[in-house]
Formats: structure tokens, C-alpha cells, sequence
């Protein structure tokens, strides 16, 4: 099997650099801030609550997953379907970047779980409340993506598939998909302050809970000697830089989404209610692997 290597930018409160739509989409619209409808109905939008500056999904009456590299308090206020609750404890699955927090009240719904080990080549909805699309990005007169513009924090969504599944030894097993030119209007791709939102993945008539975003490809430079690097949402690398001044590699950007099914038996330990329930119903630079298409 070959092994790519690629420099992944996880995003955060104290990402680098500072500055940067949600989930940038290629079409002209730039990104898709209204709820999904059609075929993408109820495809996880209704599931995401604010936390923060981020999201999180509940799970289960009484919990809501999140990313753990974004931060957070016990007593602070996670905001679903336009209710406050309280955070009472979170637990932390080593070796991921998953963080399941308990709150105080009753969510009136929660996202049901994918649990298949099938995610490569599945279709995927995933939601953040990142940056809006910036300019244009040009090398050597090739358009190559676009810069990222300024957080708003807008909820939006877009569309990918999944091209494999990338392994860390630091954050575990993450499903990696990639930005494609020629995927249609709404192929999404993550950027600062995606952080955290969800995944979703269609099983039979319904959508669920397959990841939890994490990071993205990037930063990039324009030549490997700028002493400053810049983030951007790319469906072409080549003839741009790395963080490290190494050459970017061909092909498009990632982004990368810790894998919900791998970790089912932990999270069903860290949520206070029964399996069956919950069945049914920053930061930095990091060297992964992810496995060919």
C-alpha cells in the first residue's frame, strides 16, 4: 500500500497563521448558509448545536461531542435548537481529538451514530462556522483555490466524498477527503473554524454521525523562503510551499474528520445513558498518513 504524507493544519483558537466562509463550497455561491433541502434534508444541519465559537452534535439526552483541540469549560453554555445548557463534566478519548461533554437539562433530540467500517467512497454532508472565501488564489498564472477571508461564524455546510482513512498517532484514525474541481457547486472544504462541526454519512434512509472535524491541509507559502505562511482552500497545491518551506504536493487539499465508528465502544462508555440509546437515536502542525484511493 503507498503512504502519502501530508502537513495538516488543525485549526483552533490559536491556529497559524491568525487570520483566515464555514465549509468554502466551489460554486459561485461560495459557501451554503441556509439549511440543506432535497435529497440533503435533514442531513445533520438540525443536529448542530454553538459552542462558542465552534459547534458541537449531541449524542445522547444529556451529551454533545465535540473536538477537544478547541477548548472549553465546565459551566460554559452549549446552545441547541435555541435552548442554553450547562456543561457539567467532559471526558477526553486519549490518543484522539474527541471530547464528549455532559450537561445539565435534556436534548430534545440527538444524532444517531454511523457504526460501519465502510466510510471510503460514502457521500458526506459536513457543517463548521469557519471563514468566509477569500480571493483568488494564482501561481504562475494557474488558479489554484482560494485564500480564506474572515471568520463570521455562519453556519454552513458542503458536500465531499470520502477518499480514505488517514491514521495519526497522535489523533488517531480521521476520515480524509479531498477538494475537488470537478465534483459540482456545493464540494466542500474545511477552514479555520470548522472546527468540531459533523459529518454526516447517509446509512439506509438515514443520516448520520460519521466524524467530527479536525483540520485541513495547508499552511502554504508562495516561495519556501516567506517568513510567513497563510491559509487557503485549494483544489490544486502544486507550485506553493509548506509551513516548513518543502514543496506542496501535487493534487488537491484535504480535510480530515476524526472517524466516529472507530471509536463507538469509548463513547459509549464517556455517555451516562444506555448503548442503545445512543445508537439509535490548538493546535498545530501534525505529520499523518493516509491511505491511497
Amino acid at each position: 500500500m503507498n503512504i502519502l504524507k501530508a502537513v495538516v493544519f488543525a485549526f483552533g483558537t490559536a491556529m497559524l497563521p491568525a487570520a483566515a466562509h464555514a465549509v468554502i463550497v466551489f460554486g459561485s455561491q461560495g459557501r451554503n448558509t441556509a439549511a440543506p433541502t432535497g435529497a440533503l434534508a435533514d442531513s445533520g444541519w438540525q443536529f448542530q448545536g454553538t459552542w462558542g465559537a465552534f459547534l458541537g452534535t449531541p449524542i445522547a439526552p444529556q451529551a454533545f461531542i465535540t473536538a477537544q483541540h478547541i477548548g472549553g469549560s465546565i459551566g460554559n453554555t452549549f446552545t441547541y435548537l435555541s435552548q442554553n445548557y450547562t456543561t457539567t463534566s467532559f471526558t477526553d478519548h486519549p490518543g484522539t481529538d474527541l471530547r464528549v461533554w455532559k450537561v445539565s437539562g435534556t436534548f430534545p433530540s440527538y444524532a444517531p451514530l454511523y457504526t460501519k467500517n465502510d466510510e471510503a467512497t460514502q457521500s458526506l454532508v459536513v457543517f463548521g462556522r469557519g471563514t468566509t472565501r477569500g480571493a483568488v488564489l494564482t501561481v504562475s498564472g494557474q488558479d489554484k483555490g482560494w485564500r480564506w477571508g474572515t471568520i463570521d461564524g455562519a453556519q454552513s455546510w458542503g458536500t465531499n466524498t470520502v477518499t480514505g482513512i488517514a491514521t495519526s498517532n497522535t489523533v488517531g484514525q480521521l476520515l480524509a477527503y479531498d477538494f475537488s474541481s470537478t465534483a459540482g457547486n456545493d464540494e466542500g472544504i474545511l477552514s479555520d473554524h470548522d472546527s468540531a462541526g459533523g459529518v454526516f454519512i447517509k446509512d439506509g434512509g438515514t443520516w448520520k454521525l460519521a466524524g467530527i472535524n479536525y483540520g485541513v491541509s495547508g499552511p502554504y507559502k508562495l516561495s519556501a523562503s516567506d517568513p510567513s505562511s497563510f491559509g487557503a482552500s485549494l483544489y490544486d497545491q502544486s507550485g506553493l510551499f509548506r509551513n516548513d518551506g518543502s514543496s506542496a504536493p501535487a493534487g488537491p487539499g484535504f480535510s480530515y474528520s476524526s472517524r466516529i465508528s472507530s471509536n463507538v465502544n469509548w463513547m459509549s462508555s464517556a455517555v451516562p445513558e444506555p448503548t442503545s440509546l445512543m445508537l439509535l437515536g490548538g493546535v498545530g502542525l501534525l505529520m499523518i498518513k493516509r491511505r491511497r484511493r
